[in-house]
């Protein structure tokens, strides 16, 4: 594996730095207007958005009945501050959205910095991570489909909640069920985050007590995929936005 190194602006630091410090990024609002669907791609905490992520951070990629689509158009906008996603409706049953970022980061004593073990001295801490939030567009509520392009995946049994049920969801890692994966699920209407973890089956289920968009947040660690000079480990983070009614 090759880290290709850039310049970054101060915000595109404080961006990376708030992933490594516990932000999520996440696919919100669906819509559809002319024959082309939109989705906003947010970037913050509890799904509170802060600026926009950069632009090399939102790497956009749709899957449609027949495979990869073409990448959707982006742009930033303002309301709500992120970025906002559009690709024309082919008329496909189940569309699977991403947003997909890579970056590595170490740590010494003066901080943290972006860049492999090589670029810095006296290391305490590195770590490469993956951070993807994906979004299922399903022409009958129904369906979830069956892509998973990320190494870490979120999949539901279902495309839609329903408020007053379960829902279960599979944790996935490289196509098998992922025990104890770390969990976290959110929604708008919540306090507080739900903590939890996927069971020996890699299923994790939770209660839809109300209606509108949950996150739900898997986390995991691989300690083998290491290279040597540049990072110890590599992090995994995927959150699916799925909608309740």
């Amino acid at each position: 594996m090759s880290i290709r190194q850039v310049q970054l602006d101060e915000e595109t630091e404080r961006s990376y730095s708030r992933q490594a410090y516990g932000h999520e990024m996440w696919l919100d609002s669906v819509g559809k207007e002319d024959g082309m669907f939109y989705v906003y791609g947010l970037y913050g905490h509890k799904m509170l958005p802060d600026k926009p992520m950069p632009t090399d951070y939102a790497n956009p990629l749709v899957y449609d009945d027949n495979g990869r689509a073409p990448n959707p158009e982006r742009e930033i906008v303002r309301k709500p501050s992120g970025w906002k996603f559009t690709f024309e409706d082919k008329g496909a049953d189940v569309y699977t959205f991403y947003i997909d970022s890579n970056s590595v980061w170490v740590t010494n004593d003066e901080g943290w910095h972006r860049g492999g073990k090589r670029d810095y001295s006296k290391v305490n801490f590195s770590s490469a991570y993956n951070m993807v939030a994906k979004r299922i567009i399903s022409r009958d509520g129904k369906n979830p489909g069956s892509v998973m392009h990320a190494a870490l995946e979120v999949m539901p049994e279902t495309a839609t909640l329903k408020v007053g049920s379960d829902a279960t969801m599979g944790i996935f890692y490289e196509g098998k069920p992922l025990a104890n994966a770390k969990c976290i699920i959110f929604n708008r209407g919540w306090q507080d985050l739900l903590m939890t973890k996927s069971g020996a089956d890699g299923k994790v289920t939770f209660k839809v007590d109300q209606p509108g968009d949950y996150i739900v947040i898997a986390k995991y660690t691989d300690t083998t995929k290491a290279v040597s000079e540049e990072f110890d480990e590599t992090s995994f983070t995927t959150a699916l936005t799925i909608g309740a009614e």
